[in-house]
C-alpha cells in the first residue's frame, strides 16, 4: 500500500500556531502517513485556517493530483470543515473515507500571456475615481456597459465577493463562471451566469485585476484579459455528510422559522 504524503501550511496568525503543527503532525504519522513540504508528490495538502488559508493552499499547489482538506481555525468557513475530532478527521482523510468535491478555477491571459489563476475570483476594478467602460465579449456578442469593475467568479466564489456584491449563488461542482457587476451605471443589467468557455474583457482604462483577495497585477487600458475555467479540476476533500445546501443553510442562518 502506497504511503501517503501529506503536507500542512497554517495562518500565522492562529495563536499557538507551531503547538498545532506538531500536535496534527503526530496524528498524521500515527496513521502511518508521511510529513513533507509541499510539492508535487503532496497527496493531501492540509491547510489550518479559514477559507483565506484555502486560497493560499490552493496557490502552492504544485500538482492537480493533490487534495486540499481546509479545516477551520477561521470564522466563517465555505471552504473548511469544523476541527474538533481532529483524530478522525485525519484517520478518515487518510484512509479514503472523504470525498472529493471537484471544482473550477479560473486562469487569466493577456495578449494571450498567462497571468495567474483563481479559484474563488478575478475582480477587475478601476485604479482612481472615475468608471471604466467595459467591453465584455460572450461567444461571438459584445457588450459594452459602465461600472466601477466586474467581478469573474468560479460557483465556489459565488458565496464569496460575488455574493457580497449581489451575485447569485451556485452549486460550487458547476461548470459555469458568474458574473458581477460593480454599480453599473445602466438600469438593465443583470448579473448573471455563463456556461461558455472563455470570457474577454477590455477596458477603456487601466485597471486592477485582483486574484483571490491575494494578488494584484496590472491591465492597461485597451488590453483584454481572457479569463477561462483551467484545464484541470481542483479536488476539495469534504466529509461523507457533506451537503452545500445545509452549509448554506447554516452559514446564512436561513433555519428560522417564519413566526
Amino acid at each position: 500500500m502506497k504511503q501517503i504524503n501529506v503536507s500542512i501550511i497554517i495562518n500565522p496568525k492562529i495563536p499557538d500556531g507551531q503547538k498545532i503543527i506538531r500536535d496534527f503532525e503526530k496524528i498524521i504519522c500515527e496513521e502511518k502517513a508521511k510529513i513533507v513540504p509541499c510539492s508535487p508528490d503532496t497527496d493531501i495538502l492540509i491547510t489550518l485556517g479559514g477559507d483565506g488559508t484555502v486560497l493560499k493552499g490552493f496557490r502552492m499547489l504544485q500538482s492537480f493530483e493533490t487534495c486540499l482538506l481546509g479545516l477551520n481555525f477561521g470564522k466563517f468557513g465555505f471552504l473548511t470543515i469544523d476541527c474538533k475530532d481532529r483524530k478522525k478527521i485525519i484517520k478518515d482523510a487518510i484512509s479514503g473515507n472523504f470525498k472529493i468535491s471537484p471544482r473550477i478555477y479560473l486562469e487569466g491571459f493577456i495578449n494571450r500571456s498567462f497571468v495567474g489563476k483563481a479559484l474563488n475570483e478575478m475582480v477587475i476594478f478601476r485604479k482612481d475615481i472615475r468608471m471604466v467602460e467595459f467591453e465584455l465579449i460572450l461567444g461571438s456578442t459584445a457588450f459594452y456597459f459602465k461600472a466601477d469593475g466586474i467581478i469573474i467568479s468560479t460557483p465556489t466564489g459565488s458565496t464569496a465577493h460575488a455574493f457580497s456584491a449581489g451575485g447569485p449563488i451556485v452549486f460550487p461542482e458547476d461548470r459555469s463562471m458568474v458574473i458581477v457587476a460593480f454599480a453599473p451605471f445602466t438600469a438593465t443589467w443583470r448579473n448573471c451566469v455563463y456556461e461558455g468557455d472563455k470570457i474577454l474583457l477590455k477596458p477603456s482604462r487601466d485597471c486592477d485585476i485582483i486574484l483571490d483577495g491575494q494578488e494584484k497585477i496590472n491591465l492597461e487600458q485597451h488590453n483584454t484579459i481572457e479569463i477561462k475555467p483551467g484545464k484541470q479540476l481542483f479536488k476539495l476533500m469534504v466529509p461523507p455528510e457533506w451537503d452545500f445546501w445545509k452549509t448554506l443553510k447554516e452559514k446564512f442562518s436561513w433555519g428560522k422559522g417564519l413566526s
